[in-house]
C-alpha cells in the first residue's frame, strides 16, 4: 500500500486515499460505500429505529448494523429484506448481499 504519492515521491499521500486503500484491502469495500450508506441511512431504516441502530462496517458484501438493545436484533433481522432493498438501490453493483446485526454497548 503506497503511503506516498507516486507522481511526487516527497509528498505524503492524502489520508483519505490511504484509508480507502486500507478498507478495500481489509473489507473489500471502499470508504465511500459505508459513507454512502450512512448518508442515506435515515431513508433506509424506520424512523423509530434510527436512534438505536447504525451501519458500522461492510465486509465481503455483508453490512454490519450495530444496535444498542438486544431486542432490536430480531427487529432488524425481520426488516432485513427492506433494509437490503434500500441499500442495494444506492449502488450500481451488488456491493451488499446480506446483513449482520451486532450488539454494542450504549455509552452513558
Amino acid at each position: 500500500m503506497p503511503f506516498r504519492n507516486q507522481e511526487f515521491s516527497k509528498e505524503p499521500a492524502r489520508l483519505r486515499s490511504v484509508l480507502d486503500t486500507l478498507m478495500k484491502g481489509i473489507s473489500g469495500a471502499s470508504l465511500s460505500t459505508i459513507e454512502t450508506i450512512l448518508a442515506h441511512w435515515p431513508t433506509i431504516i424506520d424512523e423509530s429505529l434510527l436512534p438505536f441502530c447504525t451501519p458500522v462496517a461492510v465486509h465481503e458484501k455483508c453490512l454490519t448494523i450495530a444496535v444498542t438493545d438486544p431486542g432490536l436484533i430480531q427487529e432488524i433481522q425481520w426488516q432485513s429484506d427492506k433494509i437490503l432493498k434500500g441499500v442495494k438501490s444506492l449502488f450500481h453493483e451488488e456491493i451488499i448481499t446480506q446483513i449482520k446485526v451486532s450488539l454494542r454497548s450504549q455509552e452513558h
